[in-house]
């Protein structure tokens, strides 16, 4: 299997070839799916990952990976390939896979991402036209292949070079007029230009298209779940109930985040208790700080992020899940996480040429000099400045420690599902080939069958059900089938009990437990004369 790599990060073509490798040296462990076609014809590919000699991936409990969610996160996509790889590398990763199936989706986003990593370009997913007079429109302009930035001298400009560092564009001050100032916008053409400073495109944001707590704003889509690798992420989500938990990496100041559907002091005490506990756990293992998504901005205000996919996965799913930010170039120089997230423009500005100063140290390119050029509509321009894919970007080599740890924490997170055993399974003769049959159905798991006992919507809380598997017995029960709401980890147990008659033929019987997120389990039962 080819070994993956840490110096850059992958694009649509290099990763797809890794999986369908992958899946011909494995294929009765790897099915390649594909979700959707994105709007420029790739295809969004899931890898069921499941090893068969237990039964197909839909009769067990399945731990779901998603990555590269938005265009300039390209870590993530290596985390998800990590995982992947890690399942069929090492040897005390298969017996996980006997019990757990593992849906693993390495880019929601490729048209996206390749278009970031091609063309530096500043994109969280897509851009969305709104035919206004004035409006930006993102396109290399002086034909050097990337989509960078525009200048141009005027006395009005806003912004201007940092005396210090003549690379940085900031902001100009009130009462300024020391120096040289510019107009700074995006390289592109201008819709109906009539002479008017542009106005910046709207912007899609896929995590802010979940329908939970949707609200419509400038980067949201037309609808939830409008674009279609959106909409095929969460009709595989919700048709697939045996996911119990989940991860979605993205890359940003370090940190294990975790739902803010509710604050705290509303949230259900057990869910709130097990989303903390296994962040903790997170936490631990990755060593990022834990934290509430609704403090993860800059500035240290708590931020409503709505439509985003933990809330999605909390009350829609019900599952645990995360999401892992796994660092970005402030990272790279080794800010933490308090420092960056309560950082204003001032100290930006520093972390900014620090990060500069960074690549020039290891002759990595994030500037490109900006050089003249006629625009159709401005005249002379000036074109150029950083290269936001490369500079917001983590340092690739940074991967190599902190993948396995994201690798880590989820195969453990995915060891935690809940899992049925059945205990003190008897038949008792009460003679005339009568029987009572008793059981005890136990979850030994670290989650409850339920996982979450308020979150997830009522359609996809599906109840424990136990049951005798056998012809030649008549169920003198009432009701032949035993069910319960949920059982609770680490213990949680029904009791169950039938009184049967049984064909002299017959010599045993067999209780079946089952629960989308555990999968089926069977026990035996002798029938014995007394």
């Amino acid at each position: 299997m080819a070994k993956l790599k840490y110096d850059s990060f992958y694009r649509y073509e290099e990763w797809t070839g890794i999986l369908k490798q992958i899946q011909s040296e494995h294929p009765s462990f790897v099915r390649l799916i594909s979700l959707t076609q994105t709007k420029q014809g790739k295809q969004l590919w899931l890898a069921e990952v499941n090893d068969p000699s237990t039964g197909p991936a839909e009769a067990k409990g399945a731990y779901y990976v998603q990555a590269g969610l938005h265009a300039i996160e390209g870590a993530g996509v290596t985390a998800a390939l990590h995982i992947l790889h890690s399942l069929l590398t090492v040897d005390s990763y298969r017996d996980l896979l006997k019990r757990v199936a593992f849906y693993i989706v390495p880019c929601v986003d490729p048209d996206g991402t390749d278009y970031a990593l091609s063309a530096q370009v500043d994109i969280r997913n897509r851009y969305e036209p709104t035919f206004k007079k004035n409006e930006l429109m993102p396109q290399d302009i002086n034909g050097d292949g990337y989509v960078l930035q525009m200048r141009w001298r005027d006395p009005l400009g806003l912004y201007k070079e940092h005396p210090d560092e003549p690379r940085l564009m900031i902001r100009r001050e009130p009462g300024d007029e020391e120096g040289v100032f510019y107009h700074l916008v995006q390289e592109g053409l201008i819709r109906d230009y009539d002479g008017t400073l542009p106005v910046n495109p709207r912007r899609v944001d896929f995590n802010r298209s979940y329908p939970v707590e949707w609200k419509p704003s400038a980067v949201t889509s037309a609808f939830p779940f409008s674009e279609p690798e959106m909409r095929a992420i969460a009709e595989f989500q919700v048709s697939h109930p045996n996911i119990f938990a989940g991860v979605d990496f993205h890359c940003g100041t370090h940190a294990v985040l975790r739902t803010a559907y509710k604050p705290d002091q509303q949230f259900h005490a057990g869910d709130l208790r097990t989303t903390l506990q296994i962040g903790k756990l997170a936490e631990e293992i990755i060593g990022f700080p834990l934290m509430s998504t609704d403090h993860y901005n800059f500035g240290g205000t708590p931020a409503r992020l709505n439509g985003n996919s933990n809330d999605w996965a909390y009350a829609k799913l019900g599952i645990s899940h995360y999401v892992i930010e796994v660092g970005f170039g402030l990272t790279s120089i080794g800010l933490q996480s308090d420092e960056i997230l309560r950082s204003d423009d001032k100290t930006r500005e520093e972390y900014t040429r620090r990060l500069l100063a960074f690549h020039d140290e290891r002759g990595s390119r994030i500037f490109m000099p900006w050089r003249t050029c006629d625009h159709p509509q401005l005249g002379e321009v000036e074109v150029g400045g950083m290269m936001v894919g490369n500079a917001r970007f983590m340092y690739p080599p940074d991967m190599t420690e902190v993948v396995p740890r994201t690798t880590g924490f989820v195969l453990k997170h995915a060891s935690m599902g809940p899992r049925l055993i059945i205990a003190n399974a008897e038949a008792v003769h009460l003679g005339a080939r009568l029987f009572r049959i008793r059981a005890t159905i136990g979850n030994i798991g670290a989650l409850s069958t339920d996982v979450m006992q308020e979150g997830g919507s009522p359609d996809m809380k599906r109840p424990v059900t136990v049951k005798l598997v056998a012809g030649g017995i008549g169920i003198l029960n009432r009701s032949s089938v035993h069910q319960t709401d949920s059982l609770a980890p680490a213990g949680g147990s029904l009791a169950v009990e039938w009184f049967i008659r049984a064909e002299e033929s017959r010599h045993t019987v067999v209780i079946e437990a089952s629960h989308p997120r555990t999968g089926t389990v069977r026990c035996d039962v002798s029938l014995k004369d007394s």
